[in-house]
């Protein structure tokens, strides 16, 4: 009797149970649920692929329009694929970057590895390898000063200058006047429009060298200018200006006569070493590469500019 009324009746646990079942029901209606026939296109497009062919699901859905990146772009190489043309390789280069050598600094007693053009420096040689721009004549200043501040030894300039603007070029050479270290210019490659002013007239007399292969080219400088008549005269005013002070500079640093140089820089002149050496408009050292020094002889009194 008393095991008996310890256990709950069959009813009671009917009642748990059914109030169990609506709990569960009311949990899984306030989910949304998803239509059956999407479900059923999702599984023809996918689940039955190996038994229709992927033409025949796209023949029967219909033409699907790219509608992202990743679409757009599978389809591109998809058609690139099915292409007859010949197919060319892509080849990938390794980055290209600046050599790094070791190298003691001036009043150290450990080497370091620096730059190669840092480690240029420390022997007064200074590349210019672009245009001169505000950016470049401010970084060539800078660096002038700096080496003429440690000590007055010759400080090199080494152009492969396609050109550049006039008024950071002035101000680059009339750095290359203030300091007192002596300069030499070395012209390897190109030297066009400004930079081969700085070539002729930066460097000291006989000490303006260039390299057998290099190209030097010298004009007077152009400019264009618009609005109204009187601005107009005012920008050509100007440019007539800057053109005779140019050239009045080249002939002082060439020992040529003023009215030779504003004659023969009146159209593009192009010249090579050894086509200098025969033209009146400047004149320059043939030297061959292996030969080539910097140190002043009594033999190079006369050579160069």
């Amino acid at each position: 009797m008393m095991l008996s009324g310890n256990l709950a009746s069959p009813s009671t646990h009917v009642s748990v149970a059914s109030r169990q079942l609506s709990l569960a029901s009311e949990f899984v209606s306030a989910f949304p649920r998803r239509s059956s026939r999407k479900t059923l296109v999702t599984a023809n497009s996918s689940a039955y692929v190996g038994i229709k062919t992927a033409d025949q699901i796209r023949a029967t859905s219909g033409p699907r329009q790219p509608k992202g990146f990743w679409e757009v772009t599978q389809k591109q190489m998809s058609c690139a694929r099915r292409s007859s043309a010949p197919k060319r390789r892509d080849v990938t280069m390794m980055p290209v970057s600046v050599p790094r050598v070791l190298v003691r600094p001036p009043g150290q007693r450990q080497s370091e590895w620096v730059d190669l053009w840092e480690a240029y420096t420390y022997s007064k040689v200074v590349f210019i390898k672009e245009a001169i721009t505000e950016d470049v004549a401010n970084n060539m200043i800078a660096l002038s000063l700096h080496l003429d501040s440690q000590d007055q030894k010759r400080i090199y300039y080494w152009l492969n200058c396609p050109g550049g603007e006039v008024a950071p070029t002035l101000a680059l050479f009339d750095t290359m006047q203030y300091i007192r270290s002596k300069t030499a210019t070395v012209c390897y490659g190109n030297c066009l429009g400004m930079g081969g002013f700085l070539l002729t007239a930066g460097g000291e007399k006989g000490y303006r060298f260039a390299m057998p292969h290099s190209i030097l080219m010298m004009h007077h400088p152009s400019g264009a200018s618009r609005g109204q008549a009187s601005e107009m005269q005012i920008e050509s005013r100007e440019l007539v200006r800057t053109r005779d002070y140019l050239s009045l500079l080249t002939a002082d640093a060439t020992g040529q006569p003023y009215d030779r140089v504003v004659r023969e820089l009146s159209r593009n002149k192009w010249m090579n070493p050894k086509e200098v050496l025969h033209t009146p408009m400047p004149k320059m050292p043939d030297r061959k590469g292996p030969q080539f020094k910097f140190e002043r002889t009594a033999s190079d009194v006369d050579a160069g500019l």
